[in-house]
């Protein structure tokens, strides 16, 4: 009992006060300005805004729609190019700090760790060669589709001008990439790559008919059918050529995960201390998860009925919000829930909202995916998730979780911190609103959905021992595949999918990480505050900043609400 104190002493310490500052993954130090340049430094804003305009499907995310109809440069000279003006915002960025304001400190936080991640992957990682799906830009329109944030016609033409700038990148991929690729991740590509000609070929096609102007209606889905064409072209040369010589590439090695974890998460944390953590919250969760699962029975809705649910579920977290006071809604909501439309359908339920600088008259989405009606019943049935992940999900998605996240973002204080979000402050914060709640008394009536949000910690804890696992202590993807069925309780299909995803997303810790960073957190203000504490209060001040890993944030949260 006394080694498992100290640990959890040393946790606390590490996951909130370790390594604020980014550095610089093995690069040589910047050289220091000048002193008659310094006052020519270009800000933070600047900066991130320069490094953003070369990845115009970000821009267009966050809703600036003069980027519509652009895509990337993916040539060789063009992405080095990107790497040469990450290097020099570094240089940039360096001097940056005394006689800044407390939000400049923090943009400037931010930009650097922007700057160290995106180089992390482009010059460590090299994603461009070794990942096919960094190119996944050139062959997603969705944003034309699904956001009504301009007459169909003008979206139409900016697709247009999108699919013929992507046909001329398509042969970069091949050129690109560098053999030999990581077996799991060249076997998930090929079927993305398919998955990306099908999707241009109907659903494209089918938003297309709805096109007026008979010139730009033609002339969109003969350029879909071309980068349709490219994407079956790469999904054949990765199964013809790159799977035969495949490899186990996809492995970081200690040394290169704890940069990630330096440059994603400002986290300089041992390895050793994480994965202990990992495995006593995923016993803690296992057992609980065990004891309710023999006394509660699961409820599956009826496929025609999971709309009006997820519909009711929403309406209730919302209204448990307000009156328990859980969290401020910063602007009025404008969700739907609706179901997923054909081309989306990967994911059986999540969100899809406007950007931070899109319209806030823009409706969020919460797709809920319903079983294809062709399949056998049993199947259709199986599809359906239990009550009490639907509500775990919904929470997580819509209220307090993501949506809400998104509108604090939307009135955060600067530019970049409107733009930066970090994996685990967002996944991490959407994960934690699904205990938040429970423990708060939300479905409290019904023990399913203290299973449910017990079922989904499950799988976010073996994301976190299995990316370790996958990266650092040799696991194979069989043994991941392992510790997702018999730890977390999930069937071989979905274990396996799991598994695989590590492989090529090793981040997918962030759930569990940033959930716990902001238990911890949470902690130390109320041991601070004692009776001053307030959960709404606290959830404000952590939101109001944007979504950055809660190291960098966590001092002026303590400050803001008067407990530094």
């Amino acid at each position: 009992m006394r080694r498992r104190s100290s640990l959890r002493r040393s946790l606390s310490w590490w996951l909130l006060v370790a390594a604020p500052t980014i550095a610089a993954c093995g690069a040589p130090e910047p050289r220091p300005r000048p002193p008659e340049m310094a006052a020519r430094r270009p800000t933070p804003e600047v900066v991130v805004r320069r490094l953003l305009e070369r990845t115009p499907a970000q821009m267009r995310w966050l809703g600036f729609h003069d980027f519509d109809g652009r895509v990337a440069d993916y040539s060789e000279a063009g992405l080095r190019a990107r790497i040469t003006e990450l290097r020099q915002a570094r240089v940039d960025l360096a001097d940056l700090g005394q006689g800044l304001t407390v939000d400049g400190e923090l943009d400037a936080q931010l930009a650097r760790q922007k700057v160290e991640l995106d180089l992390f992957e482009l010059t460590e990682l090299e994603t461009w060669r070794t990942h096919p799906n960094f190119y996944a830009e050139l062959f997603s329109v969705d944003d034309y589709i699904v956001r009504d944030y301009a007459p169909l016609e003008d979206r139409a033409a900016a697709m247009l001008r999108h699919l013929r700038a992507a046909a001329a990148q398509i042969p970069n991929i091949r050129k690109n990439l560098r053999s030999p690729l990581s077996e799991p991740v060249v076997k998930t590509s090929i079927g993305i790559y398919r998955g990306y000609a099908e999707y241009l070929r109907g659903d494209v096609q089918t938003f297309l008919d709805g096109v007026k102007d008979q010139e730009t209606r033609t002339q969109a889905k003969a350029a879909a059918n071309a980068v349709a064409m490219g994407a079956e072209a790469v999904a054949q040369h990765l199964e013809k050529v790159e799977l035969p010589k495949a490899d186990q590439s996809h492995v970081l090695g200690r040394a290169r995960y704890e940069r990630l974890l330096l440059a994603q998460e400002a986290l300089d944390t041992p390895i050793e201390v994480l994965v202990a953590m990992a495995e006593e919250d995923l016993a803690k969760n296992r057992a609980a998860y065990e004891k309710l699962a023999s006394e509660v029975s699961k409820k599956r809705p009826a496929a025609s009925q999971l709309l009006a649910e997820a519909r009711a579920v929403v309406e209730s977290s919302k209204k448990f919000v307000l009156e328990k006071k859980i969290v401020t809604l910063p602007a009025k909501d404008a969700v739907r829930v609706e179901e997923t439309p054909p081309f989306m359908r990967w994911n059986s339920a999540f969100l899809n909202g406007p950007g931070p600088f899109d319209s806030p008259e823009l409706v969020a989405y919460y797709y809920v995916t319903l079983p294809d009606p062709s399949w056998p019943a049993k199947e259709q049935e199986e599809y359906v998730m239990p009550h009490g992940e639907l509500v775990a999900t919904s929470v997580h998605e819509v209220f307090p979780g993501h949506y809400v996240q998104g509108l604090w973002q939307r009135n955060a204080p600067t530019f970049v911190q409107k733009v930066s979000s970090s994996y685990s402050f967002s996944e991490g914060w959407a994960h934690y609103v699904e205990q938040m709640m429970v423990d708060e008394g939300f479905g409290a009536e019904d023990p399913e959905t203290r299973l449910g949000q017990l079922g989904d910690a499950l799988l976010r804890n073996c994301r976190f021992v299995a990316s370790i696992g996958l990266h650092v202590n040799g696991w194979t993807v069989e043994q991941a595949k392992q510790r997702f069925v018999e730890d977390c309780k999930q069937d071989e299909a979905n274990a396996r999918q799991q598994a695989v995803r590590g492989t090529f997303d090793p981040g997918y810790f962030a759930y569990t990480l940033g959930k716990l960073q902001i238990l911890a957190l949470r902690e130390e203000a109320k041991a601070k505050l004692g009776p001053r504490f307030d959960l709404q209060r606290f959830h404000d001040v952590l939101l109001s900043h944007g979504a950055p890993p809660v190291p960098l944030v966590r001092a002026r949260v303590l400050e803001e609400l008067g407990a530094k």
